[in-house]
């Protein structure tokens, strides 16, 4: 007996891919309510149709922001199952995307049946994740345990608000980010860089990062930390850019996973 067929939109960069995944899901219990390029397509798509979705699934290539783009979809379609293809298993973007809403997170060199049975657990209501996670837990276990160790030698030096914005640096974000993930200003964060400078006695965030990861500190994401407020204007007259902001690099399809069998539907 075949259950309910789930009613899904897809959002894909890649036509290739967005038609790709249309084949093998129609030849399941799926219906494709609608293929778009971005995710704020599909909110604008949307607020001007009115098509009951039952399932979102999102190329991470055609996301801007994984979590902003994430929260987005989630308010815009609050009932919907939220699914990532993500290229690989980055713990850091794993926790971003399930804290700003979403259902699953499938790796795209997964095979087509296990693409379709993910889709099927989540659609059910369940969390989906990806197997790899659990080869990697006990690496991110002894991680987190040398990182405690190291950064204990650190924070005779820094201060906690000082050691989070260390471990953002080692991840190469600008001060934007650090800003957004600490819940601080811009003008805050540069205080904080120029403080570690200062008590590392390095030249630049570059030679800090290498610092603290020579310490044994991790690219991990920072504990949370209540707010500490700061006047911007006290502060950010005098202050000058202490380097240069890294982007990340955008993710390519898998070349080594399989073919998908239905690209030629």
């Amino acid at each position: 007996m075949r259950t309910a067929s789930t009613s899904v939109s897809l959002i894909c960069s890649s036509s290739i891919v967005s038609e790709g995944l249309k084949s093998i899901l129609l030849d399941e219990d799926f219906t494709i309510v609608g293929q778009h390029k971005s995710c704020q397509a599909l909110i604008t798509a949307g607020q001007r149709d009115s098509v009951e979705m039952g399932m979102v699934v999102i190329d991470a290539d055609a996301m801007q922001n994984g979590a902003k783009d994430v929260a987005a979809i989630r308010e815009a379609f609050s009932a919907s199952c939220i699914v990532i293809l993500h290229e690989d298993l980055t713990l850091d973007s794993l926790i971003e995307v399930f804290d700003a809403g979403a259902d699953g997170y499938i790796l795209k060199e997964t095979s087509c049946e296990s693409l379709v049975n993910c889709l099927q657990l989540a659609a059910r209501g369940e969390k989906v994740l990806p197997g790899e996670l659990v080869k990697q837990l006990p690496h991110f276990a002894r991680a987190t345990v040398d990182q405690t160790k190291a950064e204990g030698e650190l924070s005779d030096l820094l201060s906690e608000r000082e050691l989070a914005t260390l471990r953002c640096l080692v991840m190469g974000h600008p001060n934007k980010v650090i800003a957004r993930r600490l819940d601080i200003g811009e003008a805050t964060v540069k205080v904080h860089v120029k403080a570690i400078l200062r008590k590392l006695n390095v030249q630049n965030r570059t030679q800090a990062a290498i610092c603290a990861v020579n310490h044994g500190v991790q690219a991990t994401l920072p504990p949370p930390l209540q707010p500490i407020p700061v006047a911007a204007t006290d502060c950010s007259d005098d202050l000058e850019e202490v380097c240069e902001s890294n982007r990340a690099a955008p993710f390519m399809l898998a070349n080594n996973r399989p073919p998908l069998h239905a690209l030629s539907a």
